[in-house]
């Protein structure tokens, strides 16, 4: 019996030192987009400059197109950054972007304005880890 309390005390205590990992994991999954471009370092840095240039620009882009109620821009706009997240294993990113383009699709205004903060926030943290990415990339 007491083995297996250790046990449990032990996964528990695990589970809540990895909680952060976890999170980052949300936020950006270096291993699995590695694995999509089948281990090519150079190729992964390449991708993840180009990204961090353009999602800002994007984000901008979706804010204005909330702003100003064009539905339909939110929409493609909320498509674009959900492929490009999907793409580097993002999820976090992926899945807010996902629901901003469904609230796109549906003109659900109320919807947009309560997703862009998350969506915005989402591209923030995603550009913190990847600009990490890359600097211990080149060092």
């Amino acid at each position: 019996m007491k083995n297996w309390l250790k046990k449990e005390k032990t996964v528990e205590k695990e589970s809540l030192q990895s909680g952060s990992s976890t999170n980052l994991l949300q936020v950006f999954n270096y291993n699995d987009f590695l694995n999509r471009v089948m281990g090519d370092r150079e190729l992964a840095m390449s991708i993840l400059d180009e990204f961090v240039e353009l999602i800002g620009q994007h984000g901008e882009k979706l804010q204005h197109a909330v702003e100003s109620g064009d539905h339909e821009n939110v929409r493609q706009i909320g498509h674009l950054i959900k492929g490009e997240s999907g793409n580097i294993s993002a999820p976090s990113l992926y899945e807010s972007s996902y629901a901003m383009e469904k609230a796109g699709k549906s003109q659900n205004r109320t919807e947009q304005d309560k997703l862009l903060p998350v969506v915005l926030e989402n591209i923030d943290s995603l550009t913190k880890a990847i600009r990490e990415v890359l600097q211990k990339g080149r060092a």
